[in-house]
């Protein structure tokens, strides 16, 4: 019988037809003609060579076909399909009914057929080959009988294949397709009819065949017809619904106050990803897709066109330009030096592909001119520049300004929106706006630069009358029925967080708020109302501001007439339906349907009554949306179409596994609009343009995929799914915390909180103000999800500074609309430091007792406070310095304390000292205070701690304690400050000024640290906050205080890592483009240094090659190094590695500490285990090109004390600023931006499990470090496993000379100081002189004598065994004959009979007290200027008699000097009261009163002598502890 033409057919029955006449005469051509009878053995010489039907010309195979009365046969030559290499399989695809399926039988891919195939034939290779039938729903082996093949291999590659007729329904016509295929890729490489592609790239789309018309008339089977099947294949009746949803969302820009919009964003991508997107999806009709529109991104856009609101570059570009007579631009428009380079270094912000455009190619060819000049003038200036180094740049002439200028805006026009290419959507001039198509502006891209100020006019006017047109493409589309429009609420708020009443997450910081579900309901109602305004109807679908939801926001979004939103997967897994079941995800059926979620009612639950209300849900299949963003980039259209429709296809496969009807499911692909377009590899690859115009044609034509909007489904009347409770959540990780939970974004989360509370108080008491209309619109803007998007460390701009100024422009404006007085941290009050009259030169050692000592604060910074007059608490001024431990702050007052015993006061002093939070650049510090205690005054710096003098603790002796506040900052009302510490007494102390010893750790200080310094005086009422008046405040400008670099370093492990195996797995290969060369090196660590000081830990990584190629500021490009911190056993360890390193610490290492470094700053920061906080304080990353060094700091209050005892494993890799934690992934193969060698993402949950780690540190000389190329090489793809990772331990630290320094020198003498980590003495050799010292302790003092005067000696400190640590000095010229003063002898008689003795002497001094005849020695060697002794004189010293002690000392150069004083000892104080009461039987103490020293004596002078401070309170008790410490790891 003859061939039924199936529908797929219909369009060509009148080719069919002719080919039926023709048939006969076909085969009269030749004298071969069918019928043929062939054998099946591998000899081809049967086959005449009529029977040749084609050659593939990409691969030289040869296809032969033929047939007889009983059998069809095909022939097939050059292929072993045994080999390894070629690994290939054959496919032959036949039509014979009207039934069958359009898609192959998936073997790794699954390809489309030009037909609805009702057979297939399939070789693997000799032990395999099927006849496969299509039984309604699926491929399954059909009559094997008389089916026969011969299959080639390596010795013959002939293949010969025949089918019987009847096995195949005996048909009279048929169509047929050919194709060989890789067997693990599924990728196409060869194919017939040839006319099909063959691109070895991923699945493809067939739509030519070869069509037997009628197989009973002799005819040549070499000229067996080819027919084009296009546009005829019908979906299937059980295709899967496919809904495609966009988000088109920028954030709220504009300025309200000001009306200027302060980021140029939307119109920007205006015209280009706004108008692309619709653009192609109009020439493709049969894909239907759902765009989302932001009610914020409406309203700019709008504004734009229908205004002409200026933004700051249009207002800048918009500037006179001055010009010669012949129109030639001669200088730059009026602006700063800032403005100027501001502008062209952000000029650039443009996608990759223009800087690439070849004359050659076919599409973009004409646009060469003007990308060839924009590219020329992007090598003309640097990049990756930061606010901060904005100005490193060279301007450039004022015409290559302009130049740029006028390409900046010129490629801000989609190309194939210029060339009219998008027109057929509606007709743009019937509504009097502008016709795509634009002569003019295509003249201009065909220019090679030398543009005119007038050119840039008129881009610029051209660009805002084309705004006009983008919005109308929507709606034309939404008429036609193609598109579906939704929205947002207004403003893109959180509406989760909205509604919650307050919360605490991961940082502890507790944000106080009601659930504002007034706002919701306003920011709902008003975005609808817009969208409504502007495109004629409202809305039924939301995709809620970033798909975040939760219980409490369902009904809200139910009540503006919402029917469905959309959300991630992984809020559905967190989701329960009812009996508290949640949901499992992973079965296809339950992602690819709608759910029904209902509201909380008036019970606060989901299951209550009263209200609640319901809306559909749909759930993004994360997968598959994340792999167009993120993944697709990389490959070229065809491949990412091929890959995405397999993936689709496997889910209705799954669906039709679990029985169900794909036809009734929906799945749901989302994603952002625009930011995939240009932010992802496709801004390299012509916007993501190819992709989308493959992408919609493929979909349109796909025959088991049906494209629709989520309301057309809707409308298909199915009973859905209900879950009884949505999960809390959004599509960043099914969280709210890249919003809420990190210290800055709880910052602002307040600041919002205290504006709305400052607005409602306001209105309730203003209710008719004008203003108050604009300040709820600034609040409803502030509350968008952006700011806090850019806040803390989970996400990085590279500019988050802009994203914080535009956030509090808009907090502003609250205020400003009612006429209230601004918050500290928003006004402009960060100024420059106030300049001290006297500058700090060095360290100090002053005598804290009230008394200013001749000399004593040489050295400290001198603040002038004399233009202020504070009454009676007037400030003269203030001195500020430090020692290697301590802050010193004086206070000279006109009113001391004398004179406060004396005046009759109603009020009482207050004098305390503000310090700022350290490093602080900005007010955006959180827990930190803007105002000072009493007077509420304007402190001008978040200050993080108050020293406050207490005045109730004063003695007679001058003698005091400080209290120590920390600020909490505002809460409820006020600001708040807790006490939380006391200083010991004589840590401040009052007579003729005021002076302070306040630790470095109590203010949060460090090495390097910076802060700000306000001393505060106040006449108090009460202790209440805000009871008292400010006196004054000084110096008006802060005072800045940096501390030195005291630190001195221990090192603790110095090895080497093996060179050149930055391959990871051992096959990794770097990716392809230039900007990674050399190529090698890059990611080597070669050399790995850790050492520690008293307050931090130090990493120094030598790699390879560093080249800061992108000069990032931290001095390195390329590199991202990570450090995992196992601190022992500890029950919050983890053993996820950060997000990007794609591997697993073992769970012996697991950590409790992670640190991530990069050139960039704001993407180095610190995790921790236990908390979950997230910080970038207390971190320094630098990089040294020269060295090839990489250098990481770490405060030991982030990384922990205890170094030594700590096990690491530190990684390294490549750095990416768009990748996730900024790692640069791997894949199967090298790209342009990508690393290969690795493997592609998993097929069953789109995870990559190849790590991005190209070297762990070891040390290559230690023969059981682990195999690197093993550890990495261990993850596996299918069984969804990373690979785990082990690291570094470290060793007993080694005897080491650190720290060695010339203390002072003389005519004839010098002392030298050193530290050890192990007791041992040295020997000292300077020239022919060799001095010993004995080694006691771990800080080692020596005083050289005998030596020549106004000489230069080069000395050697040197122990057996140890590298030797030298020193140079000059001898002085002139002889020292004067004696050191003595200053302020005191001696204090402690309770038991001890005496407390303090001294200051005008310049370092031995020390000697003698009394009743007993000596006591502390210094031998002249160290210090500030004295203090303790010592236990035996036999003791009774009470009630008057005692004299003497003071012996020395300096340097031998003067010496003494000085005595008397003193009395009360009967409570004396270690015997009385002379009579002492017992004859007492035994003598330990050591004798005529010994040198004793061990009191000798322990006070440790902690009193300074430079010992730098050995024994720096590194000594570290360093004892890192060397008696019991090792945690030992076997």
């Amino acid at each position: 019988m003859y061939l039924q033409l199936p529908n797929l057919m219909k369009r060509h029955s009148v080719l069919i037809s002719l080919l039926l006449v023709m048939t006969p005469l076909l085969g009269i051509i030749s004298s071969a003609a069918t019928p043929d009878d062939i054998t099946i053995d591998g000899d081809l010489s049967e086959w005449d060579s009529d029977t040749l039907v084609d050659i593939d010309s990409n691969s030289s195979v040869p296809f032969r076909m033929t047939w007889n009365d009983t059998h069809l046969f095909f022939a097939w030559q050059e292929t072993d399909w045994e080999s390894v290499n070629e690994g290939a399989d054959l496919f032959i695809y036949l039509n014979t009914t009207e039934g069958g399926s359009p898609l192959s039988k998936e073997w790794s891919l699954s390809q489309t057929l030009p037909f609805a195939a009702d057979f297939a034939f399939v070789i693997e290779d000799s032990s395999y080959f099927s006849l496969q039938t299509y039984n309604g729903s699926a491929w399954v082996a059909a009559d094997q009988t008389g089916v026969s093949a011969f299959v080639g291999w390596s010795g013959n590659t002939n293949t010969e294949i025949s089918i019987p007729w009847n096995n195949i329904g005996s048909p009279t016509s048929l169509a047929i397709i050919v194709w060989s295929q890789w067997q693990d890729e599924g990728n196409v490489w060869t194919s017939f009819p040839s006319e099909n592609p063959a691109s070895n790239d991923g699945a493809e789309t067939f739509t030519y065949a070869y069509v037997i018309a009628d197989r009973t008339v002799e005819q040549t089977p070499g000229y067996t017809p080819v027919v084009d099947f296009s546009g005829t294949v019908e979906k299937m009746d059980d295709a899967l619904n496919l809904a495609i949803v966009f988000h088109q969302h920028q954030p709220y820009y504009k300025n309200k106050l000001t009306g200027m919009i302060e980021m140029p964003w939307v119109r920007v991508h205006g015209m280009t990803e706004y108008v692309d997107s619709p653009g192609i999806l109009a020439q493709h009709p049969g894909t239907k897709v759902t765009y989302n529109l932001v009610p914020s991104f409406v309203e700019q856009l709008v504004e734009y066109h229908r205004d002409g609101t200026a933004d700051v570059h249009t207002d800048f570009a918009r500037r006179y330009w001055p010009i010669d007579v012949n129109g030639t631009v001669t200088d730059y428009p009026n602006a700063t030096s800032l403005e100027l380079h501001t502008m062209q270094f952000q000029s650039f912000w443009n996608s990759g592909w223009i800087y690439n455009v070849s004359a050659e190619d076919s599409e973009l060819g004409w646009l060469y001119p003007a990308a060839s000049r924009y590219s020329e003038i992007y090598e003309m200036t640097l990049h990756n520049l930061k606010p901060a180094t904005i100005m490193d740049d060279a301007l450039l002439s004022p015409q290559d300004f302009l130049d740029l200028q006028v390409l900046w805006y010129l490629f801000q026009f989609s190309p194939d929106y210029v060339l009219g290419e998008y027109q057929s959507i509606e007709d743009s001039t019937a509504s009097g706006r502008p016709a795509h198509y634009n002569q003019t502006l295509k003249s201009l891209y065909e220019q090679n630069g030398d543009y005119t100020p007038a050119d840039l006019s008129f881009v610029l006017a051209t660009q805002q009358s084309h705004l006009a047109n983008v919005l109308p493409m929507y709606s034309a589309l939404a008429q036609s029925g193609q598109v579906e429009l939704t929205t947002t609420p207004y403003y893109h708020p959180i509406m989760p967080l909205l509604m919650m009443d307050g919360w605490t997450f991961e940082d502890g910081i507790r944000v106080n708020k009601d659930s504002w579900t007034d706002d919701v309901a306003s920011q709902l109602e008003n975005g609808m109302d817009l969208f409504e305004q502007e495109l004629g109807f409202r809305p039924s679908g939301m995709w809620p501001s970033e798909q975040a939801v939760s219980p409490a926001m369902v009904q809200p979004v139910s009540d503006v007439g919402i029917q469905w939103m959309v959300t991630d997967e992984v809020n559905l897994a967190e989701s329960t339906i009812a009996g508290g079941a949640t949901i499992d995800t992973s079965i296809a059926s339950n992602l690819a349907i709608p759910w029904i979620a209902t509201g909380l009612g008036d019970d606060g639950t989901s299951t209550g009554t009263g209200g609640g209300g319901e809306v559909a849900v749909i759930f993004r299949d994360r997968v598959i949306s994340d792999r167009i963003a993120f993944q697709y980039g990389s490959m070229t259209p065809a491949a990412a179409v091929s890959d995405f429709i397999a993936y689709i296809d496997n889910v209705r496969a799954q669906l039709l596994a679990e029985g169900k009807d794909p036809s009734e499911h929906l799945l749901t692909v989302a994603l952002d609009g625009e930011n995939w377009m240009f932010m992802s590899e496709f801004q390299h690859q012509d916007g993501g343009r190819p992709f989308m115009d493959e992408w919609y044609g493929r979909l349109a034509s796909h025959p088991s995929i049906v494209t629709t909007t989520p309301s057309e489904f809707l409308e298909k009347n199915l009973t859905l799914p209900r879950i009884e409770t949505i999960g809390t959540g959004s599509w960043i990780d099914g969280t709210l915390s890249t919003w809420a939970g990190e210290a800055e974004e709880s910052l602002g989360w307040q600041r919002l909180v205290e504006a709305r509370q400052a607005l409602v108080a306001f209105e309730e008491t203003n209710p008719t103000h004008s203003g108050l209309s604009a300040a709820w619109e600034s609040l409803y803007i502030a509350e968008g999800s952006d700011w806090f998007w850019w806040y803390g460390l989970d996400q990085d701009s590279g500019y988050d500074e802009l994203w914080d100024t535009l956030f509090k422009v808009h907090l502003s404006n609250i205020y400003r609309a009612i006429g209230l007085e601004l918050p500290p941290y928003l006004q402009d009050l960060w100024t420059n430091p106030a300049v001290p009259a006297l500058p700090n030169t060095g360290v100090i050692e002053p005598m804290i007792d009230g008394i200013a000592l001749p000399g004593e604060w040489d050295g400290a910074a001198k603040y002038d406070a004399s233009s202020v007059d504070g009454g009676t608490l007037d400030i003269d001024s203030f001195y500020l310095g430090y020692d290697a431990s301590n802050v010193y702050v004086r206070v000279d007052m006109e009113s001391t304390p004398d004179f406060f015993e004396v005046v009759d006061l109603d009020w009482g002093p207050d004098l305390s000292i503000y310090f700022m939070q350290p490093n602080a650049i900005n007010f955006n510090e959180v827990e930190t205070n803007f105002r000072t205690y009493y007077g509420n005054e304007i402190l001008g710096f978040p200050a993080k701690k108050m020293i406050s003098f207490d005045f109730n603790q004063l003695r007679a002796d001058g003698k005091a304690k400080w209290n120590l506040f920390d600020a909490q900052g505002k809460i409820g009302e006020n600001e708040q400050w807790s006490l939380s510490g006391t200083s010991n007494l004589g840590d401040t102390a009052a007579q003729e000024v005021y002076e302070f010893r306040i630790p470095w750790s109590e203010l949060g200080l460090a090495p390097r640290y910076s802060t700000r310094v306000k001393v505060v005086t106040s006449e108090v009422n009460s202790l209440s906050y805000g009871d008292g008046i400010d006196s004054e405040m000084a110096p008006p400008a802060p005072a800045e205080m940096i501390l030195p670099d005291l630190e001195q370093w221990v090192t603790l492990l110095d090895i080497d890592d093996n060179v050149a195996d930055d391959t990871g797995d051992g096959d990794y290969t770097y990716p392809l483009a230039s900007d990674f060369a050399p190529g090698a090196g890059l990611f080597d660590v070669t050399h790995l240094k850790v050492s520690q000081s008293a307050w931090n830990a130090r990493f120094e990584l030598t790699f390879g090659e560093i080249t800061d190629f992108w000069s990032l500021s931290n001095g390195f490009s390329h590199q991202i190094v990570q450090i995992y911190v196992d601190q022992g056993d500890t029950m919050w360890g983890e053993t996820d590695m950060l997000q990007g390193a794609n591997a697993v610490i073992h769970s012996d290492w697991a950590w409790e500490v992670a640190i991530s470094a990069t050139g960039d700053p704001g993407a180095v920061k610190s995790v921790n285990a236990q908390t979950g906080e997230t910080s970038a304080k207390g971190i320094e990353v630098s990089g040294n090109s020269d060295s090839n060094k990489v250098t990481i700091t770490v405060s030991k209050s982030v990384i922990g004390s205890d170094i030594p005892d700590y096990r690491f494993v530190i990684v390294a890799g490549s750095q990416d600023g768009f990748g996730p934690g900024k790692w640069r992934d791997v894949d199967a193969n090298a790209k342009t931006w990508r690393l290969g060698g690795g493997d592609d993402p998993s097929e069953l949950d789109g995870i990559d499990y190849d790590p991005n780690v190209l070297d762990i540190v070891f040390d290559s000389a230690d023969n059981n470090s682990p195999d690197q190329a093993a550890m990495l090489g261990a993850y596996n793809v299918e069984s969804q496993e990373y690979a785990v990772l082990t690291g570094i331990e470290i060793p007993e630290v080694a005897q080491q000379v650190y720290g060695a320094k010339v203390v002072s020198t003389t005519a004839t003498s010098a002392i030298l100081e050193w530290s050890t980590t192990r007791q041992q003495g040295a020997n000292v050799t300077c020239a022919n002189l060799t001095f010993s010292e004995q080694g006691e302790g771990l800080t080692h003092t020596i005083e050289l004598t005998g030596l020549e005067f106004d000489t230069s000696y080069n000395c050697s400190i040197t122990i057996d065994g140890v590298t030797p640590a030298n020193l140079s000095f000059n001898t002085s010229a002139e002889v020292d004959s004067i004696p050191p003063e003595i200053l302020n002898l005191m001696v204090e008689v402690i309770e038991g009979g001890s005496l407390k003795v303090t001294w200051y002497t005008s310049e370092d001094a031995t020390e000697s007290i003698e009394v009743e005849g007993q000596t006591f020695v502390g210094d031998n060697v002249a160290l210090r200027k500030n004295h203090e002794m303790t010592v236990v004189p035996y036999p003791e010293l009774v009470a009630l008699q008057t005692y004299t002690l003497t003071i012996n000392i020395s300096d340097a150069s031998g003067n010496t000097n003494s000085s005595s004083v008397n003193f009395f000892i009360e009967e409570e104080d004396a270690a015997s009261p009385l002379p009579d009461e002492s017992s004859p039987d007492e035994s003598p103490p330990p050591s004798g009163p005529n010994d040198e020293t004793s061990d009191t004596a000798s322990i006070a002078d440790l902690f009193g002598n300074l430079n010992v401070q730098l050995g024994l309170l720096l590194v000594v008790i570290l360093v004892i502890t890192a060397l008696i410490r019991t090792r945690k790891y030992q076997d």
